[in-house]
């Protein structure tokens, strides 16, 4: 007898009806209010949005996160409200590149792809332990950590990284999913996704992107 599971079930259906099932799932979330599908052109668009906002910014300032979701196969555009949980980690940095090979000992750093960065700063999560180190506070949501500086002369700026999404991380075998990211737009991309998604413009309610692969 040939006992059928979970995963010859999920490889016979399409991409489609996948997708379809993982909007259903997000859309179930505490604090979701709306889940539509985001194609190649519209996170073209989104990318280089995000370009010239950096380009234009006052703050020097890189989205990877943005960009890592447009590498990945499919990307949904979430719309959520303030009952939405915390995410996972920082969304924003404060770093420098790291472009030598970093010693053992020294400054936390972020990878992403190929790139390191060492964290000059973040934002301030609610969870987070006491600081162990000196800081300084720029307010209530940043902290520097102002002896992690390598060289005054190392160029620094703001980062938005990927982050993760732990309902879908969670569930990636049962889903047929890998290397899950999600990432907040900036505000012009944030009224650019709205308009490609017929979200509600309410500014109380606030957008995401999350990326996936199919396994």
């Amino acid at each position: 007898m040939i006992v059928n599971t979970g995963h010859q079930a999920r490889n016979r259906e399409t991409k489609e009806e996948r997708l379809r099932s993982i909007q259903q799932l997000l859309a179930g979330l505490y604090g979701i209010v709306g889940v539509r599908p985001v194609g190649p052109g519209v996170m073209d668009r989104i990318v280089a949005q995000e370009a010239h906002y950096e380009k234009g910014s006052f703050i020097p300032l890189s989205n990877l996160g943005v960009r890592e979701v447009r590498e990945r196969d499919a990307a949904l555009a979430l719309l959520k409200d303030d009952r939405f949980r915390e995410p996972p980690g920082p969304t924003v940095y404060l770093v420098e590149e790291v472009v030598e090979k970093p010693s053992a000992v020294g400054a936390p750093l972020l990878e992403i792809g190929e790139r390191r960065f060492r964290i000059l700063g973040e934002e301030v999560m609610t969870c987070r332990q006491p600081y162990r180190e000196k800081t300084m506070f720029l307010a209530d949501s940043f902290v520097l950590f102002p002896e992690r500086r390598a060289a005054p002369r190392l160029p620094s700026f703001f980062l938005m990284p990927p982050v993760g999404f732990p309902e879908l991380e969670q569930r990636q075998e049962e889903l047929g999913l890998r290397r899950v990211v999600s990432v907040s737009p900036s505000a012009l991309s944030d009224q650019l996704l709205r308009e490609a998604c017929s979200f509600s413009a309410d500014t109380t309610l606030a957008t995401l992107l999350v990326g996936f692969d199919w396994a």
